[in-house]
Order: structure tokens, then sequence, then C-alpha cells
């Protein structure tokens, strides 16, 4: 090529990349104007460089190819035009055929439609007057432009606390990826609906506290007004993304942000409660993500990891199965640790797996954010087995209640594995019932439970996948006259295995006024009983429920002095 056509390509190469850029900065400020922000693409040149990008731009994803998506709030876009980045901009709701809205719940009928505000709060409040047995609707707080933000208690006895697990799903935390909310809602009339029709979910909710938020960032949903969800955002009205909004491992503020009024509210929800497995939902890619969002692994792995791969390719596995192919495939067959992926600081997953010991993963549901409504059949067809195995991983593992020997009253302890936990991985039992639920893969493992002013304890238990330990356990305060092994002679229990319904009771010297619980290998209570005066050395019957199958259970005997678990075996 000679010099005058080299000169020629360089300058129509020039105004073509001079008009690209201008058409693209054009995009980005009509979408700027219509949803207050800016969805872009770009490349960097290895996965590292994520890392170095400024605070205020947000990104929503990577692809293998190092290709990234990012959100620039309006009031950043100055700053995005000042890097001279060549970027695309990104079609919010591209190829979105219909975003249909339900303005009657009647419409909601066939779940091909998204609701109008009012239509969801008045299907919410719906579900608690229609299930008043079941159901409990609660208001954790309210949006900085006065939307509710609420949830919905599911289980057998929901003005009581027992010994379940607390579970949590949460949708929508970004505003624009609309399938969340239409799953949880749908799974909530599920969940109600089938109860005492269909078994599983029925031992589900008798078993599990279950708790849903469908819709966590109201604001940026109905962005565009009430009546609507075409011009929904991902952040919130104050412009703050609130998946990087929570306390950063080492990092109170990793987003230089307050908290928002919907981030304090989720905290304090959390605060009240002891969650022991979450999720939360979103969609822009279809992947399990689960913890470490903070560090690659590479650098740090949660020390359940192999029980989290375990977990998190059960989700996949069985979204798999009950859908075309192609859906969740990505990564490593539908799974992915968070930072490897892309390192996100504040995000609720790490907030309440390290800060407040319980267990979260990310659900990414659908490659399209905005999401056909005539499609949202099919992904609830997709994942609504997953949404319920994921629920019923909460009943496995390790659990028990946790006592004051002397008071036999529940404390909140720690409960730890040895030569394990790392990271915060520990939990804790609650405060009110006392009990707790530690998951972690199949092993033999010694766990010790502790709490200031109390001697530990410390137990070998053998844990099986899909299976329950129980270990209740009894504390003593430091000081105490009564031993574990006291307590140990203190009372027997006979034949051992039990063949008829008829429980034999060998009562110790610390006797007396006698109350006692019989607890099943899920560690549900099936049968209760006391006796006025129990007295030193005498034997005494106790009649177990006629139709209780064969089995390992739990018997806890507790009076004045002593609080003492037995397991024994009916045939």
């Amino acid at each position: 090529m000679n010099k005058l056509l080299v000169l020629l390509f360089l300058a129509t190469s020039t105004v073509f990349y001079a008009q690209k850029n201008d058409i693209q900065r054009l995009k980005a400020q009509e979408q700027r104007n219509r949803f207050d922000e800016v969805y872009i693409s770009f490349d960097v040149d290895n996965a590292n460089d994520i890392n170095a990008l400024p605070r205020f731009m947000l990104i929503d994803h990577k692809t293998r190819g190092n290709h990234v998506y990012a959100y620039v709030e309006a009031n950043h876009y100055r700053d995005l035009l000042a890097m001279h980045i060549p970027f695309e901009v990104v079609p919010k709701g591209a190829n979105v055929r219909s975003l249909t809205m339900a303005n009657t719940t009647a419409e909601m009928l066939n779940w091909d439609r998204y609701p109008t505000y009012s239509v969801y709060l008045q299907m919410m409040e719906d579900f608690a007057t229609n299930y008043p047995d079941i159901a409990r609707l609660e208001t954790i707080g309210t949006s900085q432009e006065g939307r509710l933000i609420q949830v919905l208690k599911i289980t057998d006895n929901p003005d009581v606390d027992e010994d379940e697990p607390e579970f949590f799903y949460t949708g929508q935390m970004h505003g624009d990826e609309l399938v969340g909310s239409i799953l949880l809602l749908r799974l909530i009339d599920y969940l109600l609906s089938n109860y005492g029709t269909i078994s599983e979910i029925t031992d589900l909710i008798n078993e599990v506290e279950i708790w849903i938020n469908p819709l966590a960032n109201p604001d940026g949903l109905y962005h565009g007004g009430d009546n609507t969800v075409s011009d929904a955002r991902r952040s919130l009205s104050n412009f703050v993304d609130p998946n990087r909004n929570f306390p950063g491992i080492g990092d109170p503020h990793p987003d230089g942000e307050a908290y928002a009024p919907e981030t304090q509210s989720m905290m304090d929800f959390a605060d009240n409660h002891n969650f022991a497995l979450s999720a939360n939902l979103h969609s822009g890619a279809v992947v399990v993500n689960y913890p470490w969002d903070t560090w690659e692994s590479s650098i740090r792995t949660h020390v359940d990891d192999a029980w989290w791969k375990l977990v998190s390719h059960e989700y996949a596995d069985t979204a798999q199965a009950n859908s075309s192919g192609g859906y969740f495939t990505d990564f490593d067959n539908g799974i992915t640790e968070g930072g490897d992926w892309y390192t996100v600081y504040g995000g609720r997953q790490d907030y309440m797996t390290y800060f407040k010991q319980g267990r979260e993963f990310t659900l990414e549901l659908s490659y399209q954010k905005m999401l056909d409504a005539n499609l949202l059949p099919d992904h609830w067809n997709y994942n609504f087995n997953s949404l319920l195995l994921y629920i019923k991983q909460s009943l496995y593992g390790i659990r028990g209640i946790i006592t004051d020997s002397e008071t036999g009253a529940p404390i909140r302890a720690k409960v730890s594995i040895d030569g394990h936990d790392d990271d915060n991985s520990f939990v804790f039992s609650s405060e009110n019932v006392g009990d707790y639920h530690r998951f972690i893969l199949a092993g033999n493992y010694d766990v010790t439970f502790s709490k200031e002013g109390y001697d530990s304890q410390t137990y070998n238990l053998n844990v099986t996948d899909y299976n329950t330990t129980v270990q209740n356990v009894a504390l003593h305060p430091v000081g105490a006259s009564t031993t574990g092994n006291n307590l140990e002679k203190a009372f027997a229990i006979y034949p051992n295995p039990v063949k008829t319904n008829q429980l034999n009771i060998l009562a110790g010297s610390r006797a007396g006024q006698t109350q006692l619980k019989v607890f099943n290998s899920l560690g549900s209570l099936i049968s209760t009983g006391s006796f006025e005066s129990m007295q030193a050395g005498k034997r005494y019957k106790f009649l177990l429920p006629e139709n209780m199958r064969a089995g390992v259970y739990y018997v806890q005997i507790i009076t004045e002095n002593a609080n003492l678990t037995k397991a024994f075996i009916k045939e």
C-alpha cells in the first residue's frame, strides 16, 4: 500500500471511530435521561484490570473473554467520558417483546405478567389473609420514595419461636433484573396453596421457618411509575447499588457511601433473626454464585467450599434437568465461586455469610434481565424444584438445642468445628430457642460448644450428606456443682433399642419434677410428658406415640438441676 492510501485509510478510520464514539455517546445520553444510569460494555486486557476500575463503575458481570458489563449512574456520567475509554452502550430491555403488566390480582393467575405496585402489595396482603394459619406479613422498612419493603413468614406455627432453621429468600435487589420477584411471588403461592396436600411442601412448612422478600428494591423496579416496569433501573433512588452497600470484610463502607435506608432495613432484619441459610436472586447471567465474592479462590476459599459445591451443583443440576438445553451450563457446569467470576465488595452474600454467620449464595436466573413476560412460566418450571431443594438443605447437617444445665433455659452459644472453622464460619444458637444449625460436608468432626461464663463441651460427631446429626447440649455454668459425668449417671433409659411404644426411665440421684421431650432425627419435637416428682432409683414408664416409625430418636430429660439428652433406637 502506498503512502497516499495509508493516509487515506487512517483518516477514514479516524472519522469512522469518531462517528462511532459520537453515536455511543448519544445512546448513552438517551439512556441516562430515561433511566438515570447508563449500561455499557467494554474490554479489559485481563481480569485483574477490573479491580483497578474506579468505584463509580458498578461491574455487572464479565464474560470469559474479559468483556465487561457495567453500570454508571447519571451523576457519574461525566466521569465516564473523562476516562476516554471505548465503550458500547448496551440497550436496556433489548429484544424484549412484552413487559405486560397486571392491573388486578386476577390477571396474575397465569404468572405471565408483571404486577403493578398496588397489585404487588395486594398479593402480599392476600397471602397473609387467605392463609392465616401458616403465613404472616411484615413490613421491614420503607424505600426512599416511600414504597414498602415486605417479607412473608411461612411456617406451621407462625406466632411461636420453634426449633426450626430460619431460611430467607430475597428477590430483585437490582430493580431491572425482573425475574426474581415473580419467581418468589409464585413460590409463596405454591407453598401456601399446597400445604396439607403435597407431603414435601407440608413437611417443609412444618419443619422450616421460611421468610420470603420478593422485592427488595421497589424504587428501582417502579422507577418509571407504579404502573410499569419498562423503565426499571438497577440502583436505589439515591444512585447507590444495593449489592455494594453492605459492610465489606475489612471495610465497613467499601462503596464509599452511607448505608441506604433499604440496606439498613435489611441489616436490622438480619440482626433480629438467626438465618441459617439464604439466597438472593438476580438475572443477567445463569449461574449459582457461592462465597466468597470478596476473594478469588486462588487467594481464599470458604472452609466449606466442598459443601458449597455440593449444594450449588444440586441447584444447577436440577435446573438443567427441568429445562431445555443450555440452561445452567456456564462456568463449572452452572456454578462458580464468586470472586473467580469477578470480585464484589459490600455484597449481601458475603455480609450474610461472614458477619451474620449464616450461609448465602447468589442465584443468576436469566440471561435476559428484563425478561419477556411470556417467558416467566418457563423460568418457573426450570427453577421451582431447585428452589425447594435449597430450602430443604436447611434441615441437614448438625443441629440441636443448647441450654443452661442449671435452669434448662435456652442460651445463645457458639458452635465451632475444631481445626476446621475460619473466617467466621462458626455459627451461634438462637437466643429464644437455643437451636443451632451447622451445615457441613460428610465427615467426622470434633464440635465445641462454648459461651462466656460456661464450661465448654466438645463432642465427636459423624455427619453424612443429606442427613441430620442431632446433638443437644446442656452447658454448665462455671463453678456449678453438676458435672457432665454426674448428669450421665443421673438417668438411664431402657431397653435400647425400644421394641414397643413404652420407654422405661431409671431416675437418678438428681430427680424431682421432670419434663421429657422426644425428638426425631431431624430435631422435630414429636412428644412431651412430665412427672410431678421422680424419686431416685425408681423406674418410670413413658408412653411414646403409637405411630412412631423405626429410627433414631432423642429424649431430653429436664429437671430443676439437670438437662440431659440421650439417644435411643425405635425398632
